[in-house]
């Protein structure tokens, strides 16, 4: 059997991407060590779209035509996910799509293992509510997985006793804030949400908003993008005292999060751990699992295999495992930022994946 990994190698997404295909050839190496898929090494091609959305579909043509893989496990931003769904259709192979994002979305051609929003949004609301406060700005990189996490925040607001007080949207790969840490000031929130996607950007907002004298202390940053990765990137004060959600985070206390670190750091030299990177390894493990079952390693017949496997390896703390709409089970945890790394200070129990939020029953109810 072979994998295509497509990720951005080099580009403005490469710390981010290179992290997350660690996470993968991590799961290669485990299982080709422990015999492989069916007593064969399970071989690789990977493909470098530079960080540019129109080389996707390409990759995806080159893995499958000149490579011959069987699945492609890759991609990040969901503009990427959906640049690479029809080449994924036009080639009649599978993608593992590794990691966390805005839900809206079921393709028979898609595994989805990352969260759907219903898995951590709706928690992390609750708690910012409880522990931080009510009024909230919402600051996100202006694409599909910022606005509609922005739009599910205003509806479970309703709910939940949130006021938005504020909106803005920034281009990918923007730097400058300036004008909306005045509005921040204007509107004067009690806490910041962050959608921000992509370290430049990341860094750029935590740095000057540490500049322009706002405090963890009296209006924190509570962000659902922000790993690991971003905070190695920028100085602990800027970092230390916000917040984070995810599925994952490396201080998780646990027996298999501290070999999945341990044999990160071993093999493949990364001392960085994050949930999307997380969602590569799970996947791979996955496809594994599933080509040991199918019958072939023809698309339709992993498909139906990847339905029935159960990972007991997964870092999150939780089997790994996909439903019958092809999104996976996962828990949420709450990270609060010292010194480069995140404590997790808050769990929710898991919650079943609901791709579509915006039908008849609001968020809360799921």
């Amino acid at each position: 059997m072979k994998l295509g990994l497509l990720y951005s190698l080099s580009g403005a997404q490469a710390a981010m991407e290179r992290s997350i295909l660690d996470g993968a050839l991590l799961a290669v190496h485990e299982i080709n060590a422990a015999g492989g898929v069916a007593g064969s090494d399970l071989d690789v091609a990977v493909f470098d779209d530079r960080s540019e959305v129109s080389s996707t579909a390409k990759g995806v043509d080159h893995l499958c035509r000149v490579e011959n893989v069987d699945v492609i496990v890759g991609g990040y931003t969901s503009a990427t996910r959906l640049a690479l769904i029809p080449a994924i259709h036009a080639n009649r192979t599978l993608l593992m799509y590794p990691t966390y994002f805005e839900g809206e979305e079921a393709d028979p051609r898609v595994f989805y293992c990352g969260a759907a929003p219903n898995q951590y949004i709706a928690d992390y609301l609750s708690w910012i509510v409880g522990s931080l406060g009510h009024r909230v700005y919402v600051v996100g990189s202006d694409y599909i997985y910022p606005r509609v996490l922005a739009e599910s925040i205003r509806r479970l607001g309703d709910h939940l006793g949130v006021e938005t007080v504020g909106n803005w949207y920034a281009p990918l790969g923007e730097t400058s804030f300036g004008a909306v840490l005045d509005d921040i000031r204007r509107a004067n929130p009690q806490v910041i949400i962050s959608n921000l996607v992509g370290i430049d950007s990341t860094v750029a907002f935590y740095t000057q908003y540490q500049e322009a004298g706002f405090r963890p202390g009296a209006m924190p940053i509570a962000a659902t993008v922000t790993t690991e990765i971003d905070l190695a990137h920028m100085s602990t004060t800027a970092s230390n005292g916000h917040f984070m959600v995810g599925t994952y985070f490396s201080d998780l206390d646990t027996e298999v999060n501290d070999g999945y670190r341990r044999a990160l750091q071993e093999v493949r030299g990364q001392q960085w751990s994050h949930a999307a990177q997380v969602g590569a390894y799970n996947a791979v493990h996955g496809v594994a699992l599933a080509a040991e079952q199918a019958p072939t390693t023809e698309f339709d017949d992993l498909a139906r295999a990847l339905i029935g496997i159960r990972f007991d390896g997964n870092p999150e703390g939780l089997p790994f495992y996909f439903r019958a709409n092809h999104y996976s089970a996962h828990p949420a945890y709450v990270g609060r930022a010292v010194d480069g790394r995140y404590q997790v200070i808050g769990e929710f129990p898991a919650r079943a994946p609901e791709p579509w939020w915006s039908g008849s029953r609001p968020l809360i109810a799921l």
